[in-house]
């Protein structure tokens, strides 16, 4: 069964030799590697052309245009049966790739497989993504009989996805034909299209889990969830509502998107806080608070409020003592 691996990229010369070189250490060898330069200026064309395997197609775009349209590129030039994503910063164990088709050839009708993912880089690093991060994934394998490999349906990856995303890019493979049928990553939007595009593919599709840690993600300062952290969030509070409207009724998964969205609306007031837009978080806040009813977003608009309060006071009496010297 061979695998098309899509590495988009984008000025990452400095470290894209080191995620080939984890994908030709991988023990299953079938394989083709597409790099697709979304526009680089540095050196990444150099860096390709000085590997010399047979196996690698790199794909040269004219313009920058996301990695979303990177993504999709690479989708349509595959010619596998199943499709890899590995991002230019990242980084596979040598039996990644083996350990997933081995679980696909003994378990029929599988269309997503994905792994757990340590991160690694900046001051908190993560031993287990899905262990110390992914409450609902726990309690969803609990519901299983405990093993290494975990077979679940559509509808408990769908619920799931509704709170939080397990699934890293970097750390799955796709059977090629689900994006003929769900559609591919949305190119409108520079960040957050990995967690859409997973909730279209949890209502075509089943999935197996393998709980170890295979993947390598690490946090670089050119990262785009990183560099385009705000629009990823509105993009998927867009997403989520316009979810939530169509579930008519389905009460399991209207409390598991109401968590999803809190969570959303609480990074979102967050993120505002940071940059100094106090009343544009107050509001972020409160309009999360009005929509999904969690008292953590009201506890926390109280709390901004407060600190907003108090610096302000801060700020006066300085100024006051200022004038008066």
């Amino acid at each position: 069964m061979k695998i098309s691996i899509v590495i988009p990229t984008y000025n990452r010369a400095y470290i894209l030799r080191e995620a080939l070189e984890s994908v030709l250490a991988q023990s299953y060898t079938d394989f083709e590697v597409l790099v697709v330069d979304d526009g680089s200026t540095d050196d990444t064309a150099r860096v390709v052309g000085s590997i010399q395997d047979k196996r690698i197609r790199y794909i040269q775009k004219e313009r920058n245009q996301g990695c979303s349209a990177a993504y999709n590129t690479g989708i349509r030039a595959a010619q596998g049966e199943w499709i890899a994503f590995l991002d230019s910063d990242d980084l596979w164990k040598p039996e990644y790739l083996e350990r997933q088709m081995d679980f696909l050839s003994r378990q029929a009708g599988l269309d997503v497989v994905f792994t757990d993912t340590e991160i690694i880089g900046g001051q908190e690093p993560i031993s287990s993504l899905c262990h110390w991060h992914m409450l609902h994934l726990q309690a969803l394998l609990a519901k299983h009989p405990k093993a290494e490999e975990y077979v679940l349906s559509g509808r408990e990856m769908y619920i799931c996805l509704l709170e939080e995303v397990p699934i890293k890019p970097s750390a799955a493979i796709f059977r090629r034909v689900l994006f003929d049928r769900a559609g591919m990553f949305d190119e409108a939007w520079p960040s957050g299209t990995d967690w859409d595009l997973f909730l279209r593919l949890s209502r075509i599709s089943r999935f197996g889990y393998i709980d170890a840690v295979l993947a390598t993600q690490r946090r670089t300062a050119d990262a785009t969830h990183q560099l385009h952290r705000e629009k990823d969030k509105v993009f998927l509070l867009g997403v989520f509502l316009k979810e939530k409207a169509a579930l008519n009724g389905d009460t399991e998964a209207i409390v598991s998107i109401n968590r999803g969205i809190m969570g959303l609306y609480n990074s979102l007031a967050w993120i505002y806080l940071l940059s100094n837009r106090n009343m544009q978080a107050l509001s972020t806040y409160w309009q999360g608070f009005k929509e999904t009813r969690h008292p953590k977003l009201l506890k926390k608009l109280g709390s901004a409020a407060m600190r907003i309060a108090v610096a302000g006071t801060t700020s006066l009496v300085r100024g006051t003592r200022w004038a008066q010297h």
